[in-house]
């Protein structure tokens, strides 16, 4: 085995120079050989991308910095897929991606810079990207929703590009790809956009106070025609038509999803989206056929109590309307990605089906604005055990799209997870793991590879991909805070000393990120990656929830992090998991390792750029 040698003028305590970062490209590759890593996956959110010189308060993974971003993470990380989490719609009064649309994207996270290229017609010209809603967010570390969904903001913008994208040769290469995109998407396209003209008619954007009739729109799956005529001639404010306009923004959010997913692929990284198990007010309406009229899914949050989440399909129409819209939502899903994260894929297997209170006629809610509800008695039963819907549903869709079954990742965490288990054994899809909670017993890798009559053991190292948290739990700096107990399996199970992981912060998180390259697929969200200790999600919250935004400097702010013992050090993390499975001896290859880790741990140049300078004055 030969491996490249390393200036032996190195000095610790900078970034990486170029040179440097191809030496190290040679000695991580032959690690994760030797450690039979497959898939390391950096979990995403659109709004977490840094932001490029015209900032609208959010980021999106259609731009450019998401390209810089991934090709770092790439480098310093190893990531080789990148997780993004739901790109539907939202608003400004519900953020969380979990409540968005399946199949519309969001206009939030359209690259407005891209529609003054050639290849969007020049559809914004560089005065208009010089307005103040894309040059007034209020932090570059936070997501600014008020000035996205601001009268002059995100909308407006599309507005102006609509109305340029009008006046277009029908022959125009945009006008004919528009054409194409129209027919591609009939199943949803012309749906989503009435909804939004029904919005603007009524003037309500809550379906429930809607007139009745507007609610019943599609209660059958023909639909009222003649409402439906009525909508498709709606104006906006601006005069534009409303189904037209956005059919026009599901364009280019579509091209701009299938340039990014090019973009990502040229760099030798998949990208999977997330499918939640959720569905939208608009996929609801127009779909009601397929959905139990007053049911949602839920799940159990104490005291009786249940969180109603979203409409919930009618499992009784699995071979009508409902796998109809599930066989379409995940075609779509394949089509768009090259795989697939589940979100609590255990619904479709064992669902949980809630009713929600109501209290004079208004749903009954907590302090944090959750919908209140209880178990129904006879909750549905999914035909085969659940395995109709995997099989017979997802996985064609997968075979469908050419879409390998190991890169379907299923989310069984929580709710009725360990009764799902039996019906996707032996399809060959990846569950979902996370040391979080984990023990002496239980959590921990050598726990899902180790055997037993556990429905969570007896895995192979491909079976899983498994991670510090997901984007639910708190980061790691803050689990490491309280985790002392966490120390004595990492030092067994990694050959290290146990006194220091108890009492090094640092050292505990460089051992939990060491643990999940003992196994073949890992993943790790972006504030774990990059050292912040912010959180994404704080589940039953909606105050500061979904903010998390990367600093535009994030290359230098990794490196800050990194020297200051945060954030993962990927050179560190392989030469431990190499010391593990060499029963804690060292090698020539995780000495390499462990010089190139050293090297980002201190002071000093923190970008290869300005370390490219000084040592070129050095030589």
């Amino acid at each position: 085995m030969k491996i490249s040698s390393i200036n032996a003028s190195t000095s610790f305590g900078r970034a990486l120079t170029t040179k440097e970062k191809a030496e190290f490209q040679k000695v991580q590759e032959q690690a994760r050989r030797q450690l039979d890593l497959d898939k390391t996956t950096a979990t995403i959110f659109d709004f977490s991308v840094p932001s490029g010189k015209n900032d609208t308060g959010i980021g999106t993974s259609f731009s450019p910095q998401a390209q810089e971003l991934a090709g770092m993470l790439k480098t310093m990380c190893g990531v080789n897929s990148i997780q993004l989490q739901p790109q539907g719609e939202i608003s400004n009064m519900v953020r969380s991606p979990y409540s968005g649309t399946s199949f519309s994207l969001g206009m939030h996270i359209i690259d407005l810079n891209k529609l003054n290229d050639e290849a969007y017609g020049e559809l914004l010209t560089k005065e208009d990207l010089a307005s103040p809603y894309m040059n007034r967010a209020s932090s570059e570390t936070t997501v600014d929703y008020n000035n996205v969904f601001a009268q002059d903001g995100q909308k407006a913008m599309l507005q102006k590009a609509y109305s340029r994208f009008e006046q277009l040769d029908a022959s125009s290469p945009l006008k004919k790809e528009f054409s194409k995109f129209k027919k591609e998407n009939e199943y949803w396209l012309e749906k989503d956009a009435l909804f939004e003209a029904a919005v603007v008619k009524i003037g309500e954007g809550d379906m429930k106070k809607w007139p009745q009739e507007y609610q019943d729109v599609y209660a059958t799956p023909q639909g009222n025609q003649a409402l439906i005529a009525q909508l498709r001639e709606v104006t906006d404010e601006k005069g534009n038509n409303v189904v037209d306009f956005n059919e026009f923004v599901q364009f280019i959010a579509d091209k701009q999803q299938k340039e990014s997913k090019a973009n990502f692929n040229a760099q030798g990284i998949d990208i999977y989206g997330d499918c939640q198990i959720g569905f939208s007010q608009k996929d609801f309406w127009a779909h009601k056929s397929a959905f139990y009229p007053n049911y949602e899914f839920g799940c159990e949050i104490g005291d009786g109590k249940y969180s109603c989440w979203s409409p919930a399909i009618d499992f009784s129409k699995l071979n009508g309307e409902a796998g109809e819209l599930l066989s379409n939502k995940f075609d779509l899903f394949f089509k768009r990605y090259n795989g697939v994260r589940i979100d609590a894929a255990w619904q479709l297997i064992n669902p949980l089906i809630c009713e929600p209170w109501m209290r004079h006629g208004q749903e009954v809610k907590d302090l944090n604005g959750n919908k209140l509800g209880h178990a129904i008695d006879n909750q549905p039963m999914v035909p085969n055990g659940g395995r109709k819907i995997i099989k017979d549903i997802i996985l064609k869709a997968a075979d469908k799209n050419k879409v390998s079954h190991d890169k379907i990742f299923l989310e069984l965490l929580g709710g009725k997870s360990y009764d799902s288990l039996d019906a996707v054994k032996g399809l060959g899809t990846t569950l979902i793991h996370i040391t979080r909670y984990g023990s002496g017993d239980w959590g921990r890798v050598r726990h899902y590879e180790s055997k037993s009559e556990n429905k969570y053991q007896n895995m192979r190292p491909g079976d899983y991909t498994i991670g510090p948290g997901t984007h639910d739990n708190e980061s790691l700096i803050e689990q490491a805070e309280n985790a002392r107990d966490r120390a004595w399996y990492l030092a067994h199970d990694l050959h290290l000393d146990a006194g220091k992981l108890q009492y090094s912060q640092s050292a505990l998180r460089d051992a939990v990120f060491a643990e999940l390259f003992t196994t073949a697929n890992q993943f790790a969200t972006l504030p774990d990656i990059l050292g912040s200790s912010k959180r994404i999600n704080t589940p039953n919250t909606t105050t500061d929830n979904w903010v998390y935004r990367a600093p535009k400097d994030v290359e230098r702010k990794y490196h800050e992090n990194l020297s200051n013992g945060k954030g993962l050090n990927y050179a560190d993390s392989l030469a431990k998991a190499l010391k593990a499975k060499q029963y804690g001896h060292a090698s020539y290859l995780t000495t390499q390792l462990e010089r190139f880790a050293n090297i980002l741990r201190e002071k000093g140049p923190m970008t290869t750029e300005e370390a490219d300078k000084v040592f070129s004055r050095q030589a």
